[in-house]
């Protein structure tokens, strides 16, 4: 008797070892399915930026060449920004895994001090104030940090 009930408590044991085994692997499983979908998110969120600052860039150089007045490149600035925005949104809404968090954040940061840049550039087209040009110039230059300190941060997470 006292040898069944040794053998029941060994038998128990061990599928209680095997189910923490199995519930442990499906939680890796899980964890590594949640990291892969947010990578694919914020990698989309990236591209869309960089589109987006490419597009922006097309305009203002249009503005360099004297094709856009200062009116018209205030109108495509006030465009802009909530498409700068919605980047910063869509970033925010992430569900992010704690090993991604810095990375998301410098990523919103690169977007924001993009967008403060666009702001200091439009009203620098409105007074011709050279301090807000060259504020202008020194976030879009901390933009692009941010942006390589992301690139850095998301590729050291995984």
């Amino acid at each position: 008797m006292v040898r069944k009930r040794t053998s029941r408590i060994v038998t128990f044991a061990g599928i209680a070892v095997i189910a923490a085994i199995v519930a442990f692997m499906v939680s890796l499983q899980v964890q590594a399915a949640k990291n892969n979908e947010f990578r694919k998110s914020i990698d989309n969120i990236a591209i869309d930026t960089i589109s987006l600052t490419q597009q922006y860039q097309a305009e203002e150089g249009k503005w360099r060449v004297k094709q856009y007045d200062n009116a018209t490149m205030i109108s495509i600035i006030d465009t802009y920004k909530p498409k700068y925005q919605s980047l910063i949104d869509r970033a925010q809404a992430l569900d992010t895994p704690d090993r991604y968090v810095n990375a998301r954040d410098l990523l919103i940061r690169s977007v924001q001090s993009e967008m403060e840049s666009n702001d200091h550039f439009r009203i620098y087209l409105v007074n011709g104030d050279p301090k807000e040009y060259k504020t202008s110039s020194d976030l879009l230059t901390q933009s692009l940090g941010y942006s390589a300190d992301y690139d850095a941060t998301i590729k050291e997470a995984g």
